[in-house]
C-alpha cells in the first residue's frame, strides 16, 4: 500500500527524488484514493464491502443478494451515474431495503457509517440529495411512518441470545413474543396524535413503542421485565436517556393497557 506521507518523497540519503519518480508516485497515490473512494469498479471488492456491511447492520443475506441484483441492473442502464461505486451500492442497498417493506429497513446515517467503516468516503448530506435525485434510475420508497421501523427494532432483539433466555425462562414462546410485540407496538404508534410525532425521530419512536409493548405484555402475563432500559439502549442501539424521555413524554400518558390484551 502507498504511504500518504509527503515524507517518503525524500529518497534515501536526504536524495530528493527525480520529476519523473515523483509523478509515477503521485500517479499511483491517486489511483489507490479512487479505490478508496469507490471511482474504480472493483466487483469482487464491492462484493466483499456489501457482506461487511450488511453483517454490521445485522441486515439477512436475501438483502445483500436483492442489492447485488439491483447494483447490476443500474451498470446495465447507465456507467457509473455518479463517478463513485460505492455511493451508488449504498443508493441500491436503501433501494432494495425499503422495497422489502417494513421487514429490513435502514437508516441513512447507519449506512453512512457503515461504509466509512469499509473506507468509503460520502457525507450523510451527499448520500441523502443523491437518493432525492435518484428517481430517474431506481425506484425510491419513502419511509414516512414510524411504523415501518417497528420489525427492524424487533430484529436487532431476536439476534440477543440474552433476550431469548430471558423470554423463555418467563414461560413465554419466542415466536408468539415477538408476533404480539411486533403487532401492538404497531398499534401503540398508530394512536400516537400526530402534534405528538411531528419533529421526532421515527426510528426512536418505534423504540421506545417497542419497549413500552414488551414491558406490558410481560405485566399482563404477571412475569417480571423480560429486558431493563439500559439493555434494552445497547441492542437497538439508542441512548437510553432518549428512551426514558419517550417513555415518559408519550408512551406513559397514552392508555396503552387498553392496547393490550392478556392471555
Amino acid at each position: 500500500m502507498i504511504s500518504r506521507r509527503s515524507s517518503l518523497y525524500v529518497g534515501f540519503g536526504g536524495c530528493v527524488p527525480l520529476s519523473s519518480v515523483e509523478a509515477k508516485f503521485d500517479r499511483l497515490k491517486k489511483l489507490q484514493d479512487s479505490i478508496y473512494a469507490g471511482a474504480c469498479l472493483d466487483l469482487f471488492k464491492l462484493r466483499r464491502d456489501l457482506e461487511s456491511v450488511a453483517d454490521y447492520l445485522l441486515l439477512p443475506d436475501e438483502l445483500v443478494e436483492a442489492t447485488v441484483h439491483c447494483f447490476d441492473d443500474v451498470l446495465s442502464k447507465v456507467k457509473n451515474p455518479y463517478n463513485n461505486y460505492g455511493l451508488l451500492l449504498a443508493v441500491c442497498l436503501i433501494a432494495s431495503s425499503r422495497a422489502s417493506g417494513n421487514r429490513m429497513p435502514v437508516k441513512l446515517a447507519e449506512v453512512v457509517d457503515a461504509f466509512r467503516m469499509r473506507g468509503y468516503r460520502f457525507s450523510l448530506r451527499v448520500l441523502a440529495k443523491t437518493l432525492s435525485s435518484a428517481s430517474n434510475i431506481l425506484p425510491i420508497k419513502k419511509f414516512t411512518r414510524c411504523e415501518d421501523y417497528v420489525g427492524r427494532v424487533i430484529e436487532r432483539l431476536k439476534v440477543s441470545p440474552y433476550i431469548s433466555v430471558r423470554i423463555r425462562v418467563a414461560g413465554i414462546s419466542e415466536e408468539e413474543f415477538f408476533e404480539q410485540l411486533y403487532e401492538h407496538s404497531k398499534e401503540l404508534l398508530s394512536r400516537l396524535p400526530p402534534s405528538k410525532r411531528s419533529g421526532k425521530n421515527p426510528f426512536l419512536l418505534a423504540a421506545s413503542a417497542v419497549f413500552e409493548t414488551s414491558a406490558q405484555i410481560t405485566s399482563n402475563r404477571g412475569t417480571g421485565n423480560i429486558i431493563t432500559k439500559s439493555e434494552f439502549s445497547k441492542y437497538v442501539g439508542i441512548a437510553e436517556y432518549t428512551l426514558r424521555s419517550h417513555l415518559t413524554g408519550l408512551y406513559r400518558a397514552t392508555p396503552v393497557k387498553a392496547v393490550i390484551t392478556g392471555r
